[in-house]
């Protein structure tokens, strides 16, 4: 194996994908993954503890840290999802868990019971599985299938913190539209009634259990920003964040708890109230400046003090819990943890060799120089574009960086970047310093430039690749560069004239890296064809491959120290290969990363070893040689140690100088001002002292007299209580004395009924063991019988299990036999064939292997015999469980027997009183069924007479309803006679705002005409003056002259219109009349016909009543029957006394009174429905005297009706109606 070793210094990174990726362990140390490892970190040492992941899995998924802080569970991507338990004290792994029963590669998320004896594993997709680990004897003790039936995600699971003397409590489970919690039972999961059952499922992102005593307190949050406060199984409130915001963390702590969302927001709620009405309330949002990414996990210290909170883009951020009160939201109040870390992949790294300084650069805009001597961050610079290459001068004074757009020379200040130079290299991917650092070559697509460090001149362009150049090395004195690129081609270029030296070329192969050696004798290449190349020049053939080893895997990247006793070399699967050099096959593999290595870089002394990944991280590896002739390092050697300076200009310098003196004369004056403060503070505290000491001593003065008194008040109300006790204790003494006299009789009569029950008790006994012995003996016959069965399938299955010891003694023999001839067989046959064939070692090696595998198969073989053996114990020893069980089947079961046969009797006994009520019931049923046949006869008997009247009473609701189609034709007439007369109304309102507008007018005319007349006298009385008179005519026109009409033709249009208007209103009022007047002949006919039928109607009824009358005369007569009672209205009629004095009726007379009774109640309906009519005829009555009242007052144009024709036609009806109402 190789002589080297590599041995992990410091991991500068962190996963941010895996779950629950930052645990306290202590106050100080915490537990966070990167890459591949585990990382455990002193917070205040800065000392890193390692623990590597398992070499066969794909990485790291979850992690969990038990309650008590011992223990860590780290589980592992796989074939069935692989979970490992390390102590945290020795981090020596104690348990590696794996099942079948997880239904997935991965674990999604993991949590450990209260007591850390259980460990709940939620298995990934697709199915999904909850496991339940006993995790010390790693045994699963249940499996439950957790997500819906879309097969939704599941993020994550907890147990109840609260819950640890409860059988392990309460596990709770989330994801998108899932919520489920489960007690553990035995060897099961219970799924408990939800609290979100009525609610419509949402995407539960992160849960937490709150720290609330006795009640189970869990905080929901969900993807719209809701936080779900769920007690028990009951939702108590509910919580909003801001809008667009998305729950993806919370923590709990004693006064309440956090959230941490997206944007690097954090959320404080603390408690607010107490007992059963505490809700929570929001305090705090805090924001994680320049960092506008989502918080994926938070942890609480032990103590309370500090808050670490891992985000997406991989940093991770402390906050001070102590002083919460002062933080301002506007301010950055978290500080880094460590320093910040890449938060995607490293593109190339370099290490310097006069400083401890590796620069790297990152696919997230950022170039970072590293300190691996103290474990720290030198230099961060954001810039706007990627820059995909990087190498730092061997001063460390100067870096050269590759971007999209050109290749930058920048020297390294002490906190910055600052430009040199500007080279048009575009998207330079490989860029290398020679050793002296007067040179570096930049990759331009195919061709490599070469530039003068100090002067910045293109001394020669190599060109000769056909594809992208993918890697550069310089020889150690500068005079050669070797390149590698996609086309297969390595060449090997001379400075003094850009020549190429060496050259090989592989068609269909791209390289990705290539080292060479001190003495340039040999190169090494690795590319897509997954080989390790060595390359040399063979006389007279050129440069050619002499040694290829097939790696099995994409190798991205190499390294050779300059000892030239181990080759490294970094994969795509995370791992770093140790070969020995010269290369002869052999390796050792070192598992880092949890992604592909993107590059390897050794410092100048060949002691420390650096790998980036694409995952972000960055690793530092001590280079250990194994040989004790060479622990000591060339830097060692040579005596020099790392430089210390740093570039600083002098403007920032000046800055600085100006700004120390300005701080200074501030804490000058700042010193001065708070001794004077404190002079004043001290002065003013003794006054208050001196105050407060005369206040209470003053204070006690009075508090000693008071004290005095109260002193004598309690010795006043001793006395008084003593004398009151004296005279409670003598009326107790009585009470006593009576109540042991009252319960010494109660005693006696107790002890007499306790002898009573003793002699009932000892007879039951004497039944009972006669009883009792009856049964053991029965009993006794069973088991023997069970026995002796047993038995003999015992001694059965004794003999099959000395028959398989037999074999398996038989085999063993066998097996031995077998061994011990191949032993020898191989031994001869290995001399016989190392003494002839020599050259064949190899063949008889892999003989030789073959032969192992079939030992092994007998092994397995002998091993499942073994286990078939311990499979027949285990069945001799469950039948024997069996057995037991059978015997306490049949003690239920007899004790079932007895149970039962003295339910049957007391059944029995049920039936006989049962069947004695039914022979009862048949008695009375016997007799009702001829009372019936009786009673049938006689209804029979009164249905012939009932039918003639049930003929009447139709013909008469037929008549009723035919008066009532002639109401509702002539409500329908009175509804458009109504229509008319509001027609007439609208047309006579509007002759009457039109007869008012021309008496206006003609007012108006005539007030004209009498001041013109005014006007015109005064003007006569010039009419001997003609010049007075001529202004007075002027007047006259001016006032009564101002408009010229044409008076006459307005005149003749206006009665014309007004001749025509009034025509038309007399046509239609004319019209109304003769409406009018036949509605109301009409009306009166069907009056008189509503009359007419309503005085027959009444005839009838009155017919009706007087043969109820004689029915009921009838029904007293001695010696009349049926017939006799229905002989009409000729029958004379009889008193009441007279029917009283007559004999008994027959035995038919008592079905004619029920009869009388049916008959009754059809008159009373036949009454009802009369005072019906006469209620509707009275309404249309009113209603005509109604419209009469409308219809009478209005003029119809200048004339008014004449309703006496209306009026003489409704009164004879009126009498009329009068007539029937009083008969």
């Amino acid at each position: 194996m190789s002589v080297s070793a590599l041995l992990p210094r410091h991991i500068f990174g962190l996963r941010g994908d895996v779950k629950d990726n930052i645990h306290f362990v202590e106050e100080n140390t915490i537990i966070y993954p990167v890459g591949h490892t585990v990382v455990s970190y002193n917070v205040e040492t800065k000392v890193q503890r390692f623990t590597p992941g398992s070499p066969e899995s794909e990485g790291i998924t979850a992690l969990a840290v038990s309650p008590n802080k011992k223990f860590l569970a780290v589980a592992e991507r796989s074939d069935k999802g692989t979970i490992s338990v390390y102590d945290l004290q020795t981090l020596k792994r104690r348990k590696v868990l794996v099942s079948s029963e997880t239904g997935a590669k991965e674990i999604a998320s993991m949590a450990f019971s209260p007591d850390g004896r259980l460990l709940a594993a939620q298995g990934g997709s697709p199915e999904w599985n909850l496991v339940l680990w006993v995790w010390e004897k790693s045994k699963v003790v249940t499996s439950v299938k957790t997500t819906n039936t879309a097969g939704n995600p599941v993020y994550q699971c907890l147990f109840n913190p609260g819950a640890a003397g409860e059988g392990n409590g309460i596990i709770s489970v989330i994801g998108s539209g899932i919520f489920k919690c489960f007690k553990t039972a035995e060897n099961s999961l219970k799924l408990l009634t939800s609290a979100l059952a009525k609610r419509e499922p949402q995407n539960y992102m992160a849960h937490c259990w709150l720290s609330e005593g006795e009640r189970e307190r869990m905080v929901l949050g969900t993807d719209s920003g809701e936080l779900l406060i769920i007690e028990g199984t009951e939702l108590k409130s509910t919580l909003q964040l801001d809008p667009g915001s998305t729950v993806l963390s919370i923590a709990a702590y004693s006064k309440g708890f956090m959230v941490g969302s997206d944007g690097g927001t954090l959320i404080l709620f603390e408690r607010d109230g107490e007992g059963v009405t505490r809700t929570y309330r929001k305090t705090k949002t805090l924001a994680i400046q320049g960092q506008p990414v989502k918080i994926r996990n938070l942890a609480v210290s032990p103590t309370e003090d500090t808050l670490l909170c891992t985000l997406e883009n991989n940093q991770m951020y402390s906050l001070n819990l102590t002083n919460t009160e002062l933080m301002k939201q506007d301010e950055m109040n978290f500080e880094l943890v460590t320093q910040s870390f890449h938060s995607s992949e490293i593109l190339s790294i370099d290490a310097c060799i006069r400083k401890p300084i590796v620069a790297s650069v990152s696919s997230d805009h950022t170039v970072r120089l590293w300190n691996f001597l103290d474990k720290s961050t030198e230099l961060v610079k954001n810039f706007t574009e990627d820059a995909y290459s990087v190498s730092m001068h061997p001063s460390g004074l100067t870096i050269l960086l590759g971007f999209a757009d050109k290749l930058r020379l920048m020297t390294v200040l002490m906190d910055d970047f600052r430009l040199i130079k500007d080279f048009s290299v575009k998207a330079c991917k490989e860029c290398r310093f020679s050793h002296g650092g007067h040179y570096f070559a930049a990759v331009n697509g195919n061709t490599i430039s070469i530039y003068n460090t100090y002067t910045f001149e293109n001394v020669g362009n190599l060109r000769g690749h056909n594809g992208k150049v993918r890697s550069l090395a310089w020889l150690p004195d500068d005079t050669k560069l070797v390149s590698a690129g996609v086309d297969g081609a390595v060449y090997e270029w001379r400075l003094k004239d850009f020549k190429r030296s060496k050259e090989n070329v592989l068609k269909g192969c791209s390289y990705s890296c290539v080292v060479t050696t001190p003495d340039s004798h040999a190169l090494y290449v690795v590319g897509s064809d997954k080989k390790l190349k060595e390359l040399e020049e063979v006389g007279g053939t050129g440069t050619q491959v002499t040694k290829e080893l097939d790696t099995g895997t994409m190798v991205s990247s190499i390294a050779l120290p300059a000892g030239g006793r181990v080759l490294f070399a970094g994969t795509d699967t995370g791992c770093i290969r140790a070969y020995k050099y010269p290369l002869n096959g052999e390796f050792q593999e070192f598992r880092c990363c949890g992604s592909a290595i993107t590059q390897l870089m050794l410092t100048y002394d060949d002691a420390v070893l650096f790998a980036s990944g694409q995952d972000g991280s960055l690793f530092v590896f001590d280079v250990k040689d194994k040989d004790p002739t060479r622990v000591v390092t060339k830097r060692e050697l040579d005596g020099t140690s790392y430089a210390e300076e740093v570039l600083v200009t002098k403007s920032e310098l000046e800055e600085k100088k100006q700004r120390m003196s300005e701080l200074e004369t501030q804490v000058n004056e700042l010193t001065m001002q708070n001794e004077y403060q404190l002079r004043l503070k001290d002065l003013a505290m003794n006054e208050k002292v001196k105050e407060l000491t005369e206040k209470f001593t003053a204070e006690l003065d009075v508090d000693k007299t008071k004290f005095d008194t109260l002193l004598q008040e309690k010795n006043e109300q001793e006395l008084d209580y003593e004398e009151t006790m004296k005279q409670y204790e003598e009326k107790h003494q009585a009470q006593l004395t009576m109540l042991d006299g009252q319960y010494q009789a109660k005693i006696m009569a107790e002890v007499e009924r306790y002898q009573a029950l003793t002699r009932e008790r000892d007879l039951l006994n004497s039944k009972w063991d006669e009883q009792n012995t009856l049964l053991v003996q029965s009993h006794e016959r069973v088991i023997q019988d069970l026995t002796e069965e047993y038995e003999q399938k015992l001694q059965e299955e004794q003999v099959n299990l000395e028959q398989l010891q037999g074999e398996r003694d038989e085999m063993e023999k066998e097996f031995e036999e077998i061994k011990r001839q191949l032993e020898e067989d191989t031994d001869k046959e290995i001399e016989e064939m190392k003494e002839r064939y020599g050259s064949k070692l190899n063949f008889e090696k892999e003989l030789g292997l073959r032969l192992k595998g079939e030992n092994g198969i007998m092994k397995k073989k002998f091993s499942a015999l073994q286990k078939d053996i311990e499979d027949q114990r285990e069945e001799i020893r469950t039948m024997f469980a069996h057995k037991k069980e059978l015997y306490q089947t049949i003690s239920s079961l007899e004790k079932d027997i007895a149970g039962l046969k003295k339910e049957i009797g007391e059944r029995d006994e049920t039936i006989g009183d049962k069947e004695k009520r039914i022979y009862d019931l048949k008695k009375k049923n016997q007799e009702l069924e001829k009372f019936k046949f009786v009673l049938e006869y006689k209804i029979k008997e009164l249905k012939k007479q009932i039918e003639p009247k049930e003929e009447q009473i139709a013909d008469m609701k037929d008549q009723v309803k035919e008066m009532d189609s002639e109401l509702e034709r002539y409500h329908k007439s009175c509804a458009a006679l109504e229509l008319n007369v509001g027609e007439g109304s609208l047309k006579q309102a509007g002759l009457h705002k039109e007869l008012a507008r021309q008496r206006a007018q003609t007012q108006d005319a005539h007030q004209a005409i009498r001041r013109f007349q005014r006007d015109l006298q005064t003007a006569v009385e010039f009419i001997q003056a003609p010049g007075p008179l001529k202004e007075a005519v002027k007047k006259l026109y001016r006032t009564h002259c101002k408009h010229t009409l044409d008076t006459a033709s307005i005149d003749e249009e206006v009665l014309s219109e007004y001749d025509r208007q009034r025509e038309f209103l007399e046509k239609n009022v004319d019209t109304l009349k003769q409406k009018l007047h036949a509605e109301v002949h009409k009306h009166k006919a069907e009056n008189s016909k509503a009359m007419l039928e309503n005085v027959a109607l009444i005839r009838e009824i009155n017919d009706l009543r007087r043969e109820i009358k004689n029915l009921k005369h009838a029904e007293m007569k001695p010696g009349a029957g049926i017939g006799a009672a229905w002989g009409g209205s000729k029958a004379p009629r009889r008193s009441t006394k007279e029917a009283k004095e007559t004999l008994p009726p027959p035995p038919g007379a008592q079905g004619l009174g029920d009869s009388n009774d049916e008959l009754r109640t059809e008159i009373d309906s036949l009454r009802s429905d009369v005072a019906l009519l006469k209620s509707e005829l009275a309404a249309r009555n009113l209603r005509i005297a109604e419209m009469e009242h409308q219809v009478a007052p209005r003029p119809m144009s200048r004339e008014r009706p004449a309703m006496e024709g209306f009026n003489q036609a409704l009164m004879p009806e009126m009498s009329s109606q009068s007539e029937v109402m009083s008969t």
